[in-house]
């Protein structure tokens, strides 16, 4: 059987299929994967990857359909995306764009027999429609998708150029959170382990096993800067010297002479690091809210301290997170060195922290809803 995975160009987006790809792999099915702009981290986990649109530049893209529509920019931080689809279903039709000639071109030449695509990754469920194969869906985190495919078509338009009157819905999501986060709401479909996969790096030793102090991870993730600065970074920094943890700052790409001199219990990395991996010896983590952040914080049974002021995704993963119990929830100009200690010392926040982990390592895994898949493909 071949399975094509698509997904938008946001690694935190791709990362989360790769679980589910390998497991087909190992069941001895073909795997591909369409994607864009950050191909080679595909590549580095091992699977093959074609490049879905060739010079692809996702904050281009954004910034290009933000101009065209101010009005989307100026409710970013008030409007929900579930709560007004006609509003970002433009944008995300834009994300999209670029790459649904080439994928559905590419799956008519290799023809899956299926093809799994991430939430917003609406190309994907365009090329399983022009191929006439099944869809599957795989949330991330607790975002309901509701109608956005249909929505997202409207405003690609063209899809009677590849045979098609109108979008068919996935046949299948499979929810990524576990139950409890959904607080009440119905899934989506059945549920598959997160198994985080968050790329490969050769750490520091002093990184790989705890440290003498506690130890807080500080994360904006791969888009936070560009879309934020690290202001809330810095507002780490600054109170740093009042708790007595160790604090390591993961920049990614972002400059670090930005922050100055930082003080002894601060340490910046720069680079690639594997969260999942970091996460395994701290006590806590900030971070801005991400779905594939707060994933891994979860799967590490890691208590969270969110500092959310912009980015829906951040906002829905906050309401989330607080409602179960699971961390905490702060805007940047209400941080302080009392929640930094709270997220040590709270036994509450570790207790919960704790349960959803177990409830995470007692759903499916990926290999486990292999057949299931197979099933769909007939």
């Amino acid at each position: 059987m071949r399975v094509l995975f698509t997904s938008t160009p946001g690694i935190g987006h791709a990362f989360p299929l790769v679980p589910l790809a390998w497991a087909m792999r190992a069941a001895g099915h073909e795997v591909l994967f369409a994607f864009a702009e950050h191909t080679a981290k595909i590549r580095d986990a091992g699977l093959p990857v074609v490049d879905a649109a060739p010079g692809y530049q996702a904050m281009e893209v954004l910034g290009k359909a933000f101009q065209e529509r101010p009005v989307v920019m100026e409710t970013f931080t008030q409007v929900p995306l579930q709560q007004d689809l006609t509003l970002w279903a433009p944008v995300f039709a834009e994300i999209n764009r670029p790459l649904v000639a080439r994928t559905v071109a590419v799956a008519k030449e290799w023809q899956p027999d299926i093809v799994v695509h991430e939430h917003i990754a609406t190309f994907g469920l365009i090329a399983a429609a022009a191929c006439g194969v099944p869809a599957v869906q795989r949330n991330l985190g607790t975002f309901r998708t509701n109608r956005m495919h249909a929505a997202t078509a409207e405003h690609l338009g063209d899809l009677d150029r590849y045979g098609l009157d109108a979008l068919p819905d996935p046949v299948l999501a499979l929810e990524n959170v576990p139950p409890s986060m959904l607080a009440g709401a119905p899934p989506e479909g059945p549920f598959m382990r997160e198994l985080p996969y968050n790329g490969g790096a050769v750490l520091d030793d002093d990184l790989s096993v705890p440290g003498p102090r506690p130890r807080i991870a500080v994360t904006l993730g791969t888009t936070g800067p560009q879309f934020q600065g690290i202001a809330p970074v810095e507002r780490v920094v600054a109170l740093a010297p009042e708790v007595d943890a160790e604090f390591v700052i993961l920049l990614g790409d972002a400059d670090p002479s930005t922050l100055g001199d930082v003080p002894p219990n601060v340490r910046v990395v720069t680079g690639w690091t594997p969260l999942d991996a970091l996460l395994r010896t701290c006590s806590g983590i900030v971070h801005h809210g991400g779905g594939g952040t707060t994933m891994t914080a979860m799967d590490a049974g890691t208590p969270q301290l969110l500092v959310v002021d912009t980015m829906d995704h951040g906002v829905t993963a906050a309401a989330a997170v607080r409602k179960r119990g699971a961390g905490l929830v702060t805007a940047q100009d209400q941080l302080n060195a009392a929640l930094l200690h709270q997220l040590l010392t709270d036994r509450q926040l570790r207790d919960t922290a704790a349960e959803i982990r177990t409830e995470i390592e007692s759903l499916p895994s990926p290999a486990d809803v292999v057949p299931t898949l197979t099933g769909l493909a007939g």
